[in-house]
């Protein structure tokens, strides 16, 4: 069939089955895609079959659109850097456009741009379903709900070599606001496989949404609650925006559901009172005396019980203090001033040595193992190191070992070849050894690799040679490898869960990141951080209160939770004072300590303990692995089996902790 017979064909399918109407379900395609054609059928400037050129903003009119979007350009680019991120290495664009399908920013590998730009998928492009016809963005707008369109679902025949899945972004009064999509160019995956895509752009959409939430009732008091204590303060979570009587002023889509709310105009200007009812004097009184303290209430009319906290936001107080200048880099950029060595190390005398140390060994292929805690910097330290060596113009690639699930991580090292597994890319896959051939490849939480994967990238490590999963031909490669971990690798060695060769391999010299309580230099820190986080595009100052509350924290989670409440400073700032009000810091928990409160036993939030368990009967004659398996079953159950909340009182990955749980025979049905 040529490819002029392809695409008549693809036409005369719109049209028959958009006749069909009720009937074409049958033929399983999707009720909005159904709805699509037969809108843009009714119109009379689209045609199936005949190509349509892409219409796009002239450059003084996007300017003007980005400059009315500019808020939240700002607010979401974090996140659309890191969905970028999660899709990086699949042929994906992120895709941000304002509420009637314009382009106003995306996120696209840089040997994609050419392809996608071909596409009409570029800044100012309109992809309102009226100009390019049934597409992820046009339709998702028409529908108002999280669609996918697949290759020829798409109604002009230009796209349907397109795959794109894309969810709206609501205002807090439920009124479209922007449209977050993930597109691909010339995809063979199947619809099915789309899934997986649909749902991360789901997720972000809905960070964005409750980022903005915040950032446009920042002055105002907000209840964030959820059904599930440890949903409270996540993305998922409930939240309204209270006036100063207490009445509720805006509500997000988590909030109606949860409510059983269908019509968001009953529940605006609603007392507080009467959705909480006695409830609402204790979650006042907390705000007041101890602002971030979950606590239960029950729905007035349903009785439904619901853990949360009212959000307390301060006027900004005008004292000047600090300057901090805007960011240097571009947004796409790996932090700019923070993948700096120089800078990393400050002045603070371990980690000047440990720069030293390590610009010493950087090119003569050794290998660096990184140790310190969780969010130490380990990874800017090593793409810092990488910026720093003759490699800097070769790859830097990273693999998280505790992120990846075990059954995937051989593929995600290895690659593989077309038909090696059952869901192989129908092209195959080079694995990250093989991106990284002739640059860095950093193996972050090398610790909680699984056993099997050890071996293999011992030999690799000795060999430099790879062979992907499904072939037979050896690839050579050029490495240079950074490891990093939290955890205690010796320990790990006299366990028997990490190989001592591999260590002896991977450790041609350790270097210890020190915690940020520990550092010497942290004022100079925090104000790198401020400036290297500032993408304002404009100068911003910070009170000495705002850097006294920064100084004072112990930071448990280092430079990567530092770095996560300046972000969030500097979006909730209003103006050009970063004051103590923006400042959220969250409440620190006491492990092993028992809070004291007034809650009935069943509705206590949950807090990172270890409480004291009856010592079990032993499991084993190896002490250690007797000793790991009370410890890991204890938590469990102080946990009540929740396997998030355990691995992170254990201070391991969920997938470390599930192997554990095999190793040591624990069943949930044990409880």
């Amino acid at each position: 069939m040529t490819q002029n017979q392809k695409l008549k064909q693809h036409a005369q399918r719109i049209t028959s089955v958009a006749a069909l109407s009720d009937d074409a379900e049958e033929l399983g395609i999707e009720r909005e895609i159904i709805r699509s054609w037969q809108r843009c059928l009714s119109g009379e400037q689209l045609d199936p079959f005949k190509p349509r050129s892409p219409n796009v903003l002239e450059p003084q009119s996007l300017h003007e659109l980005r400059s009315r979007y500019e808020p939240f350009i700002h607010l979401s680019q974090p996140e659309l850097a890191n969905l970028a991120s999660a899709l990086s290495g699949s042929g994906y664009a992120v895709i941000l456009t304002d509420n009637k399908g314009l382009i106003l920013n995306h996120q696209v590998e840089e040997n994609l741009a050419n392809e996608f730009k071909q596409a009409g998928l570029w800044q100012g492009a309109d992809w309102g379903e009226e100009h390019a016809g049934t597409n992820g963005i046009g339709t998702c707008i028409s529908e108002m709900r999280p669609v996918t369109v697949h290759r020829d679902e798409h109604f002009l025949r230009q796209n349907i070599d397109l795959s794109c899945s894309a969810a709206p972004i609501l205002d807090p009064h439920g009124n479209l606001l922007t449209v977050l999509d993930a597109s691909c160019c010339g995809t063979e995956d199947s619809r099915a496989s789309q899934i997986h895509t649909r749902a991360l752009v789901m997720s972000y959409a809905r960070l964005m949404e409750g980022r903005y939430f915040l950032r446009e009732f920042r002055n105002q008091r907000i209840l964030r609650f959820h059904s599930r204590v440890e949903c409270v303060a996540l993305p998922n979570e409930a939240m309204l925006a209270l006036g100063e009587d207490n009445r509720v002023l805006a509500a997000n889509v988590v909030a109606l559901q949860l409510l059983g709310i269908q019509d968001r105009s009953k529940l605006i200007g609603m007392e507080l009172s009467e959705l909480v009812g006695n409830d609402l004097d204790s979650l006042l009184f907390a705000s007041k005396s101890n602002e971030g303290t979950v606590l239960p209430f029950r729905h007035q009319d349903s009785g439904a019980r619901f853990f949360g906290f009212i959000y307390k936001y301060k006027e900004p107080v005008r004292l000047r203090g600090l300057t901090i200048k805007p960011a240097t880099r571009t947004p796409d950029e790996c932090r700019g001033e923070l993948c700096n060595l120089n800078k990393l190390a400050g002045e603070d005398p371990q980690m000047l040595e440990a720069a030293k140390r390590a610009l010493r060994v950087v090119d003569k292929r050794i290998p660096i193992l990184l140790q310190g805690e969780t969010g130490t910097g380990k990874d800017l330290f090593s793409q810092a190191l990488h910026k720093a060596s003759k490699r800097k113009e070769r790859p830097f690639v990273a693999l998280n070992c505790a992120s990846i699930p075990e059954s995937l991580i051989e593929s995600e090292l290895f690659g593989y070849k077309h038909g090696a597994f059952t869901g192989a890319r129908r092209e195959g896959r080079r694995g990250k050894l093989i991106e990284s051939s002739g640059g860095t490849l950093f193996l972050d939480e090398i610790g909680d690799m699984p056993l099997n994967m050890q071996s293999r990238l011992l030999r690799v490590l000795e060999t430099e040679e790879v062979v992907p999963l499904g072939a037979e031909e050896l690839i050579k490669v050029d490495l240079n490898i950074v490891a990093a971990t939290h955890r205690d690798l010796v320990h790990l060695i006299s366990e028997g869960t990490f190989r001592e060769d591999l260590y002896y391999r991977l450790n041609g010299i350790t270097l210890y990141l020190p915690p940020l309580r520990e550092r010497q230099d942290l004022r100079n820190i925090i104000l790198n951080v401020l400036e290297a986080e500032n993408d304002t595009g404009k100068k911003l100052q910070i009170t000495p209160e705002a850097i006294a509350q920064l100084l004072k924290y112990p930071w448990p989670g280092n430079l990567r939770q530092l770095r996560n409440v300046v972000r969030t400073a500097v979006a909730l700032c209003d103006g050009d004072v970063i004051d103590i009000s923006h400042i959220n810091l969250p409440t620190l928990v006491e492990r092993g300590r028992k809070p004291a409160t007034a809650y009935p036993q069943d509705a206590q939030p949950s807090t990172a303990k270890i409480e004291e368990f009856p010592p079990p009967e032993p499991v084993s004659d190896n002490p250690l692995r007797s000793a790991e398996h009370t410890v890991i079953l204890n938590a469990l159950k102080t946990n009540n089996w929740n396997i998030s909340r355990t691995a992170e009182t254990l201070d391991m990955s969920r997938n470390t902790l599930y192997r554990k749980m095999q190793k040591h025979d624990i069943k949930p049905e044990n409880r």
